[in-house]
């Protein structure tokens, strides 16, 4: 089957999670016979888009040049239709991108079309994170337009005023989300989807309403590149590893820091890694690695003895948390969102949103019984190879959409 994948985001090697799903799922299609091709937005200012070289992936893949007019909606519908229309699919498949996808699914709605949600683009418009005054937002663009509308204003503000905005801004301008009319167009958009992808059932409370049809799909993991240490014996001095965005609060790397100054102050000797900026302040057991890149990780998890993941949004789902999995470390991570479905008692612990003393509960207890640690990253290996290899979500999650399409 020939299927074209829209990624306004797309780079590789990947900013974030979302750019490994594609890649891996693109690979994993081509390789089972069908014709994906992947058609990326080239943008000359600012990072986030289309940092890729298409003749070092291994599927086909198009990077369409926006030099001349930047990503508008009539450049963008324009140029991505001529794509399409010559590479002729029989499904279009749109994945990471937030208000430009709205007037590509109008120019692309001759093809049945399935959009893939990756956070909270769908429910919130200041960004994809649905998170304000430190806590998760109840409210839902679909639902309370006015409100999301006003706290989007006032949250961006700020960034439109740069002389180069990040794409999310940039794409909220581009569409003109920032009008009554974008909620029409929103809604019935999303009606003419075939289908919306989502991977976990946490995320559906988010789409139900949408459109008709949800498709459940978890993310994967590469099981031959994040792998255990050959040596399973525990480190000497037990390391805590906390990969991931640390320097945005959602993370909840402030709650990591309470749990373990507790822990610190209890006698326990340990060194917590995390993924800050190089020369970021603290305490002697505290380690800032700065931003490691995608090669980079699975060593960073052989050498750790546990992954901890103190998220306070609703986190989507957290691909490092079968990172961590797949390299055979527990995780503890908090109870929120998609990792409850990944965390089980098998494989981790979890823990109270926001609760530093829970945290420092569940890290004593791994701490205090290395021998169950072990135990849980054997399962967490196991649970990884059987469920979450990318070869395994194609195969049993993929090809039957394609085939019911």
């Amino acid at each position: 089957m020939k299927i074209a994948i829209i990624d306004l985001l797309f780079s590789w090697p990947p900013h974030g999670g979302a750019d490994v799903d594609v890649y891996y799922i693109a690979r994993a299609l081509y390789g089972l016979g069908h014709e994906p091709h992947v058609f990326v937005p080239g943008e000359p200012e600012g990072w986030e888009r289309g940092k890729v070289n298409p003749e070092a992936l291994p599927f086909p893949a198009s990077l369409l040049d926006f030099s001349d007019t930047g990503l508008t909606a009539r450049a963008a519908t324009a140029r991505f239709r001529e794509a399409v229309d010559h590479f002729n699919p029989e499904v279009v498949f749109l994945t990471q991108g937030y208000f430009l996808k709205t007037p590509l699914i109008y120019t692309l709605q001759d093809y049945p079309i399935l959009s893939r949600c990756y956070a909270h683009e769908t429910a919130c418009h200041k960004d994809i994170l649905r998170f304000k005054n430190g806590a998760p937002c109840a409210l839902a663009y679909a639902t309370d337009p006015d409100t999301c509308r006003r706290c989007a204003a006032s949250h961006l503000a700020a960034e439109i005023r740069r002389e180069s905005p990040n794409a999310w801004t940039r794409e909220y301008l581009a569409a003109e989300a920032w009008s009554s009319g974008y909620h029409r167009r929103f809604l019935e958009a999303m009606r003419m989807l075939r289908g919306i992808i989502i991977t976990t059932d946490h995320m559906r409370e988010q789409v139900e309403g949408l459109c008709s049809t949800i498709h459940v799909i978890p993310h994967g993991v590469d099981t031959e590149r994040f792998t255990p240490r050959p040596s399973r014996q525990p480190m000497k001095k037990p390391v805590l590893f906390c990969p991931g965005r640390m320097v945005d609060p959602a993370k909840g790397f402030s709650v990591l820091m309470e749990a373990a100054s507790r822990l610190a102050g209890e006698g326990y000797d340990f060194e917590l890694r995390a993924t800050l900026p190089e020369g970021h302040p603290g305490p002697p057991w505290l380690r800032a690695l700065g931003d490691l890149d995608y090669d980079s990780m699975p060593e960073a998890y052989r050498e750790a003895d546990m992954c901890v993941i103190p998220s306070v949004w609703e986190e989507p789902f957290g691909i490092v948390a079968l990172e961590a999995m797949a390299t055979g470390i527990p995780v503890c991570a908090t109870r929120t969102g998609g990792l409850q479905d990944i965390v089980t008692p098998e494989t981790g612990l979890l823990f109270n949103r926001g609760d530093a003393a829970d945290l420092a509960r569940c890290l004593k207890h791994l701490l205090d019984h290395p021998e169950q640690r072990m135990a849980l990253g054997t399962a967490g290996r196991k649970r990884t190879s059987e469920h979450f290899d990318w070869k395994h979500i194609a195969r049993s999650h993929y090809l039957p959409l394609l085939a019911g399409l």
